[in-house]
C-alpha cells in the first residue's frame, strides 16, 4: 500500500489536452481566398458589364473581395465529403464556363460562361453521387 501511494504521489503532471486540429482553420482560409478571388472577379464582370467607367478597382475590388471572402468562409465550415465535391465542380465548372465564354463573347460571355459552368459541374456531381451509388450502396 505505502509503494502505490509513494508511486502515486510521484507521478509526472497530467498532459495537457491535445491542440485542436488546423484542418477547419485551413479550410476556411483556403476557401475564403478562393471566394475573394471569385468575388473579385465576378464583381468586376458586372462592373464591367453595366458599363460604369469609374470604380472598377476602388470600388469592384473591396466589395467583391469582402463578399466573397465571407461567402467563401461559410463555405469553408462545411465537413462533408458529398457537398466538398459539389463545391469544387461548381467552381472548377463556373471557372472554366468563364473562359470559354469569354473567348467568343467577350464580358458577356464570361458571365454567362460562370452560370453555365456552375450548373454543368452541379450536374456532372448529381451523375457522379448517382452512378456512384448504382455501384456501391455504402457511398
Amino acid at each position: 500500500m505505502a509503494d502505490l501511494e509513494q508511486e502515486h504521489r510521484g507521478s509526472a503532471p497530467p498532459t495537457p489536452p491535445a491542440p485542436p486540429p488546423l484542418a477547419p482553420l485551413l479550410m476556411m482560409i483556403f476557401w475564403a481566398l478562393l471566394g475573394s478571388a471569385a468575388g473579385i472577379k465576378l464583381t468586376q464582370s458586372i462592373w464591367q458589364l453595366v458599363g460604369w467607367i469609374g470604380g472598377e478597382v476602388s470600388v469592384a475590388v473591396p466589395v467583391g473581395g469582402v463578399v466573397g471572402a465571407v461567402c467563401g468562409a461559410l463555405l469553408g465550415l462545411i465537413t462533408s465529403p458529398r457537398m466538398l465535391v459539389l463545391l469544387m465542380a461548381v467552381f472548377a465548372g463556373s471557372s472554366a464556363g468563364a473562359v470559354a465564354g469569354q473567348l467568343p463573347w467577350g464580358d458577356v460571355g464570361r458571365i454567362c460562361g460562370q452560370v453555365a459552368g456552375a450548373l454543368i459541374g452541379g450536374i456532372a456531381w448529381a451523375m457522379w453521387l448517382y452512378f456512384g451509388r448504382r455501384r456501391s450502396p455504402t457511398l
